[in-house]
């Protein structure tokens, strides 16, 4: 599923806009770290096009998951702002928004609207990974395809935005520029 729906459904249109104008686009190619384990996290991304890997940087790299189009990086360290626990590298020529933490908390200190949807919308997105992994592992590797779309499932509650929110999304990877 597309986490950014999530936020994105939640998010306004002027929000949108104000991520789009103080965001900027950035390639990665195959290969390239966008987080590295262990470092501070300075932006928020928007994977708009390409695939990432997240990986454990243990004496052997250990590929966790594969982010694809729509999936949101780096919003757990503008919540904590530690080091990310984890590694993320291009998996393919990748296209991302990125949005530096310093900018959004100012712009969450100057707008309590935007801080309550942003706030609401990362707490939802948290909500729904943290449900899916909890299935992921109680499930393990032999998921039927009915166990699959459980885990894939989208939050009843949000139904509602999930078409604005793919129309938001199709607007940010027409706008953002490299």
């Amino acid at each position: 599923m597309r986490k950014s729906l999530i936020i994105l459904g939640i998010l306004e249109d002027r929000d949108l806009e104000w991520l789009i104008e103080n965001g900027s686009g950035r390639r990665l190619q195959v290969g390239d770290y966008l987080l590295r384990q262990g470092r501070t996290v300075e932006a928020m991304y928007f994977l708009l096009a390409g695939r990432l890997g997240v990986e454990l940087e243990t004496p052997e790299a250990k590929q966790l998951a594969e982010l694809e189009s729509g999936e949101v990086v780096g919003e757990i360290s503008l919540l904590d702002s530690r080091a990310s626990t984890a590694s993320v590298r291009a998996l393919d020529e990748a296209l991302v928004l990125e949005i530096r933490h310093d900018e959004l908390k100012a712009k969450l200190e100057a707008d309590v609207g935007f801080q309550a949807r942003l706030y609401r919308s990362l707490g939802m997105f948290l909500a729904q990974r943290m449900r899916n992994t909890i299935l992921t592992l109680s499930y393990g590797d032999d998921r039927t395809e009915e166990e699959e779309e459980e885990i894939d499932e989208i939050e009843p509650q949000l139904l509602d935005g999930v078409e604005r929110a793919a129309r938001r999304f199709e607007l940010m990877v027409s706008k953002v520029k490299v």
